[in-house]
């Protein structure tokens, strides 16, 4: 069940990377433990150093060793849960986007507003639905990053307390500086996502219309404003990429310049005798440690959640479009068996309400694999379709291998294979387009007489012309 808001909420990204919390509570959870676990290392050895080493008591050293060694152990398995989490929350909120995107794309009341090609739309529901999957994480790690910043700036307090308030200042200083420096990166994401999805779409509509460019000589035209959109779209990839990399720099410097500051001054105090030799080294521990999380949560924040943003605003855009009003679907009165109307209108097919309709284009679009596999799962069911659909004669039977866009069959063996799986799907209410254009007379009049047989008393709408289904329409 998908819990995702609604697409007009102001809010709708952080709601939608908050919407599995069974999944992100516990993940975050378990990701706080191994951080707080990872920070406790250097704590083990500074006590170590101090109690055992220094005092020269193999005892004290070995229980320090087991208490280390049940820290890495308690620190692999929280990890493990942690991440495992983590990543089936992203790919159970990335597939509740991915199908809201769909289901609205694929909306009887289609889409109102300004025009998009399928292409964009596939970018939509492909490229932007990933990055809002992987924002997903912003509610996971930041947990566990704060949380190891305040614990280390609380060991370090009881060391030091200048020393504890300086990491405790740390860590939004840093994350202060990244979104500063990310406010670029955050424009250009949007710029970047807006150029990669219009190459992607053109090559997408460029793809599914070859035969027509190829027929009209325009395929070089298409290529020159391609390579043009696809320039663009490199331009646009590097600035967002060259934006990322400055941030990437700050983050690391001011990274760099922090634990620099913070080990001159323990060791400042080290010499003064102000805190031991242990002490020493569980604060440049902590401070080595410290740097990863607090240089993630700024870097994470500035551009992962920017890309995100800008991603969630083409999302809710598609997902917010408001139906084409005043688009009824033309379909007649239906009687119960075939009926058939001489005027098709396949543009308006869509508009039928899926529940209760399945409607057969005349376009078949078959997908790699079997026979069977592109009827139905069932075999027994899958041949009685075949039968129907008059495709017992295709050689292999269900076991053949239609190959990539069903390039293995002729043209009539694809319409069969693409009419069996309409009638396998036994829906209420079965349109078909021109269904028997591509197969001989004497197999279309079996055709439409196997069909008109299996469909029985259920309502069939056949839009054709041709004799076999007037034939048939005027037995029943």
């Amino acid at each position: 069940m998908r819990t995702l808001p609604a697409a007009s909420d102001p809010r709708w990204l952080l709601k939608t990377v908050f919407s599995r919390p069974a999944l992100t509570v516990p993940a975050a959870l378990c990701m706080a433990v191994s951080f707080l676990l990872n920070a406790t290392t250097p704590v083990i050895v500074g006590h170590a150093i101090d109690e055992a080493i220094a005092k020269g008591s193999i005892q004290r050293l070995g229980l320090w060793l087991v208490v280390l060694t049940a820290t890495f152990g308690l620190n692999t398995v929280a990890g493990w849960f942690g991440r495992g989490l983590n990543a089936r929350a992203m790919l159970v909120i990335g597939h509740d986007v991915r199908m809201a995107i769909t289901d609205r794309i694929q909306d009887p009341r289609g889409i109102a507003g300004k025009p998009r090609s399928a292409g964009e739309l596939l970018a939509i529901a492909s490229t932007d639905a990933r990055r809002v999957q992987n924002a997903v994480m912003m509610t996971v790690f930041p947990v566990a990053e704060v949380s190891a910043i305040v614990y280390v700036a609380i060991i370090a307090s009881r060391i030091n307390l200048p020393l504890g308030i300086a990491i405790l200042c740390g860590g939004p200083l840093v994350v202060w500086g990244s979104v500063r420096v990310a406010k670029p990166l955050r424009t250009r994401s949007g710029i970047r996502q807006a150029a990669l999805a219009k190459a992607s779409a053109m090559a997408t509509d460029v793809v599914q219309g070859l035969r027509i460019l190829k027929g009209l000589g325009a395929v070089a035209t298409v290529s020159m404003r391609y390579a043009k959109a696809s320039d663009t779209a490199y331009g646009r990839t590097v600035d967002a990429n060259a934006a990322q990399a400055r941030l990437n720099a700050v983050t690391e410097i001011l990274g760099s310049v922090y634990v620099i500051a913070v080990g001159i001054a323990a060791g400042a105090m080290a010499k003064h005798s102000t805190i031991s030799v242990g002490e020493l080294i569980t604060v440049i521990g902590l401070t080595q440690f410290v740097i990863t999380p607090m240089t993630m949560l700024g870097r994470n924040i500035a551009s992962r959640w920017a890309a995100a943003q800008a991603s969630a605003a083409r999302i809710t855009a598609v997902l917010a479009a408001p139906g084409v009003e005043g688009r009824k679907p033309p379909l007649p009165a239906l009687g119960p068996g075939v009926n058939v109307v001489a005027e098709p209108a396949p543009e308006d097919l869509v508009f039928l309400p899926r529940e209760h309709f399945l409607v057969a284009p005349h376009e078949v679009m078959l997908f790699e694999g079997t026979v069977q596999g592109n009827i139905h799962p069932d075999s027994a069911i899958a041949q009685r379709a075949l039968y129907t659909a008059a495709g017992e004669d295709i050689p292999g039977g269900l076991e053949r291998e239609v190959g990539e866009g069903g390039r293995n069959l002729s043209g009539g063996q694809q319409q069969r294979v693409a009419l069996a799986r309409a009638i396998a799907a036994d829906p209420a209410v079965l349109v078909l387009s021109d269904p028997t254009t591509a197969v001989d007379s004497v197999t279309e009049q079996a055709i439409a007489q196997r069909v008109a047989h299996h469909r029985g008393l259920k309502p069939t709408l056949i839009y054709s012309t041709s004799p076999a289904w007037t034939a048939v329409r005027v037995e029943r």
